[in-house]
């Protein structure tokens, strides 16, 4: 991490900031012998709210998007780097891939290196209402908001934005998620995988915080976030024209998308 993100990181959580330097320390002289996992999803399934529930475990670190640009770097060195020495407190590490990373390199072999790796741990995160993450993406495409903390101000963010989509576009945009995510569940079943929604994560936290924490082989505890939900209305309040997308998926595999 360049000293400009660093110090970039602690205008914004000084707290974060610190973490991210004692790690670095304490990985100085660390150990090899601890859980190396991925969190495999694509945007605006809730990956940001798993990072922050992941990370608040202190036995757990989870790095953010590493593969989403190589802007020319060896990726077996990012690779090599992300599951290098830990510290002694950290039980397990891993970081968060996109289907679709890196985006700046389709050809590296990053993905058969990873499905290669005998110990690696996979948590296969989707959203079972794609309308949503659809609806989300655009959402933050719009505001260029991508994350929303309690504990900050958020009068600068736009609340009340509203969308649109042509009938095309959900459809391949609800399409190709689901490729996106058949092909996940083949290319790692041979691994350790766990299988999460964010619906679970939202409605049924105790549950879900169980299986994460077991799946890790970390001790049971709470996990906790400051993040908060950007967009609270319906999808018939935040979609222009909500009735004719509707109307147009009725007799179709993604009708139960469609929530009043």
């Amino acid at each position: 991490m360049s000293i400009i993100r660093l110090v970039s990181i602690g205008v914004r959580n000084p707290k974060r900031a610190l973490s991210v330097i004692s790690h670095k320390l304490f990985s100085v002289v660390g150990h090899n012998e601890f859980r190396r996992f991925i969190v495999l999803s694509r945007s605006r399934a809730g990956s940001n709210l798993l990072i922050s529930l992941l990370n608040s475990h202190p036995n757990i670190h989870l790095d953010r998007e590493i593969f989403s640009k190589l802007n020319g770097r060896d990726y077996k060195k990012v690779l090599k780097r992300a599951f290098g020495k830990q510290p002694f407190y950290v039980k397990a590490k891993g970081f968060k891939i996109f289907y679709y990373h890196p985006l700046d390199d389709k050809s590296c072999g990053i993905w058969d290196n990873l499905a290669s790796l005998d110990d690696l741990y996979v948590i296969h995160l989707k959203r079972r209402n794609i309308l949503h993450t659809l609806v989300s993406r655009k959402f933050a495409e719009i505001t260029d908001v991508w994350s929303v903390r309690s504990d900050l101000p958020s009068s600068s963010f736009k609340k009340e934005v509203s969308v649109s989509f042509t009938i095309d576009e959900l459809n391949q945009g609800f399409k190709q998620t689901k490729e996106w995510e058949e092909a996940g569940d083949n290319a790692f079943r041979n691994h350790p995988l766990l299988s999460i929604d964010y619906e679970e994560l939202v409605n049924h936290p105790t549950a879900a915080f169980f299986k994460l924490n077991d799946f890790l082989g970390v001790q049971q505890l709470k996990l906790q976030t400051k993040l908060k939900k950007q967009n609270n209305r319906t999808l018939r309040e935040t979609i222009t024209n909500y009735d004719e997308l509707k109307s147009a998926f009725t007799e179709t595999e993604w009708a139960p998308f469609f929530e009043d």
